[in-house]
């Protein structure tokens, strides 16, 4: 099996804990490994190649250890996932002996699971399904209406399920209608799939691709540009009938807003989940990242420093943390 983990990422969603230079796949959040790391140790019987960008390779290289090597690909540019995604199939065919009857999962590095266990159980039942030409994707069972995720719909039952449709991120009516539902997914971006019939589907909804992904590598790699700026969503997947999904039971995020965060993380008995070398008092409901930080008296703050900035705001803000980059008013 193939494995292709996409570590790129701008960072900004999570200003100041992340930043463009040191994204969030690169933070441990207490688990002792970093984000990307974990995503790694998840395949550690498969051949793994993990795609990033140049701004991000050192600190990919440091993390993941000199034995790495070449099965670390450097985009030539950021152009979504179905660019990135196309790029390092071609990579594993041309460079890494990858045959199109492989199996390949695609992955993002940046993603939380509570119990990494469920997915260790349900993988091999998504090879499976795979073997017989159809793209596997893992749906989440939604907890709550979020509007910031995709939804997948599927047909009802168990087990791995036929997709009917995408759905973009919805108002959150939609979203309260969806939950309640029953058979909508969160779309949480992890696709198994045998190479060549994922190239089927290519040739068939995304030319475009297909045709480049025909070139010799180094030619391909030149031309990289040319290839439209397109998630592997709206390249793909939302087009192909050969889709299915597995529902995965238990707590998963992609980590990409503070109130996610916030809802994910573990606490502890006051409700805060505190990271670094923090002195909570009489503090309650707080998010804290930091070393020396001590809090008095406090309830519902985020509190983060890291590096030149320390940011305290109401938790009912933590929003609009994203606009003071935004609005180049911290660099």
């Amino acid at each position: 099996m193939k494995v292709i983990i996409l570590a790129g990422g701008s960072g900004k969603r999570l200003w100041p804990l992340s930043s463009e230079a040191y994204p969030k796949q690169f933070l441990d959040f207490d688990r002792g490994e970093s984000l990307l790391q974990q995503t790694v140790n998840r395949f550690s019987q498969a051949e793994v190649l993990v795609v990033t960008n140049q701004k991000h390779f050192q600190i990919t290289q440091k993390q993941l250890g000199p034995s790495f090597g070449d099965a670390i690909l450097v985009e030539p540019e950021g152009r979504n996932t179905a660019p990135a995604i196309c790029l390092s199939l071609k990579y594993l065919i041309d460079k890494m002996g990858a045959r199109e009857e492989s199996l390949c999962v695609v992955c993002p590095s940046d993603h939380y699971f509570e119990n990494a266990e469920d997915f260790q159980r349900l993988l091999p039942v998504a090879k499976k399904a795979a073997a017989t030409g159809v793209i596997v994707t893992f749906g989440i069972t939604p907890t709550y209406p979020e509007t910031g995720y995709g939804y997948i719909q599927t047909e009802k039952g168990e087990g791995v399920l036929r997709v009917t449709s995408f759905i973009e991120k919805p108002a959150l009516p939609l979203a309260q209608t969806l939950l309640l539902q029953g058979n909508c997914y969160w779309n949480a971006g992890i696709f198994v799939f045998q190479i060549g019939a994922f190239l089927q589907e290519l040739r068939q909804y995304a030319p475009e691709f297909f045709e480049w992904f025909r070139h010799p590598y180094e030619k391909a790699l030149q031309h990289f540009s040319d290839l439209p700026i397109l998630s592997i969503d709206h390249a793909l997947m939302e087009k192909t009938s050969h889709i299915a999904l597995i529902p995965y039971p238990s707590l998963w995020s992609d980590l990409g807003t503070w109130d996610r965060i916030s809802k994910i993380l573990p606490k502890d008995e006051n409700a805060n989940f505190l990271s670094g070398n923090v002195q909570a008092i009489a503090t309650k409901e707080c998010l804290v990242f930091g070393e020396g930080i001590t809090t008095l008296g406090v309830k519902d703050l985020l509190i983060v420093k890291s590096g030149e900035h320390v940011v305290v705001c109401h938790r009912d803000a933590m929003h609009r943390l994203s606009e003071l980059q935004e609005k180049a008013l911290f660099p």
